[in-house]
């Protein structure tokens, strides 16, 4: 029961405008992971997950985990050993919260029913989730998100070549980023723009990965990629906006966000995959 792997995830599509009403596309990523485990390390990532769980604790309730059971294994020393880094987008906590309820959950089996009790019980976290994060890693599987209440799990392997996460370097908090979007909404034609413009290239680059179409997507990830030049300069960190120019100016690559944006990872998509460490040899590429 403790000896999964719960990977992180990539939000490939969606950030911000699942908001206003677009389809997103979540992929497990299984490059960045975490298991439980008894054993003792004299490590900051021990320490950390030790307090974290015991913070976790103090907040839970059992109606979604069975929470004695939990707690007489953290006594014994429960921890969660994982790679992903905190605050770079790729589902930390998701992952953490994944591992808990498949080993201490009160599951039902229902998609719907897990996706509510894995949200409720990553708020610890971020004070209001969707359960998106922990269910990607939980299930292990690409999901399509029609909308906060219709989630499609896909039971296929997408074609991912030419995607790669860009590591800027800097972590950030996803609350202060979501707070920004949410008072630019108030411009009606910031707001139209996410609701008409932006959203369409977001669910047409998202048919296009469905459809394995990588002309179209190029097409629609550029786009995308524009539009958040334009609009979302905040969310953009300083040291990647050179970069991303030079994208949008020559066609090579595109780059776009990688969840709320602000730190943590880019998201990058190049036709030519083996130009692409080369191209960011000043940053740590990984490719998808």
């Amino acid at each position: 029961m403790l000896k999964s792997s719960f990977p992180g995830k990539v939000l490939l599509l969606g950030e911000y405008t699942i908001l206003s009403g677009s389809k997103a596309l979540a992929i497990p990523y299984e490059k960045l992971s975490g298991h439980w485990s008894f054993e003792k390390k004299n490590t900051s990532d021990w320490e950390i997950s030790r307090k974290s769980i015991q913070s976790f604790l103090a907040h839970s309730s059992e109606q979604y985990i069975d929470l004695p059971r939990l707690k007489a294994d953290v006594s014994k020393g429960l921890w969660f050993d994982s790679n992903i880094p905190h605050g770079y987008g790729v589902g930390s906590s998701g992952a953490l919260v994944a591992a808990i309820y498949a080993a201490y959950g009160i599951t039902k089996g229902d998609l719907q029913t897990d996706k509510t009790s894995l949200g409720k019980l990553e708020d610890y976290f971020h004070g209001s989730s969707s359960g998106l994060d922990p269910l990607v890693s939980f299930l292990q599987k690409p999901l399509l998100i029609h909308n906060f209440k219709e989630v499609q799990v896909l039971e296929r392997d997408l074609n991912l070549k030419g995607f790669f996460l860009l590591d800027s370097g800097k972590p950030r908090q996803t609350g202060p980023l979501v707070s920004i979007f949410q008072d630019k909404l108030k411009d009606p034609q910031f707001k139209q723009g996410c609701s008409e413009v932006l959203s369409r290239d977001v669910n047409l680059a998202i048919d296009s990965v469905l459809k394995n179409d990588v002309m179209t997507l190029k097409h629609h990830l550029w786009h995308v990629s524009k539009f958040q030049w334009d609009y979302f300069p905040e969310m953009i960190p300083t040291n990647i906006r050179g970069p991303w120019t030079r994208g949008l100016e020559t066609g090579d690559y595109v780059l776009k966000l990688c969840g709320a944006g602000g730190g943590g990872y880019v998201l990058g998509y190049a036709m030519d995959p083996s130009l692409v460490q080369a191209t960011f040899s000043d940053f740590e590429i990984t490719l998808l």
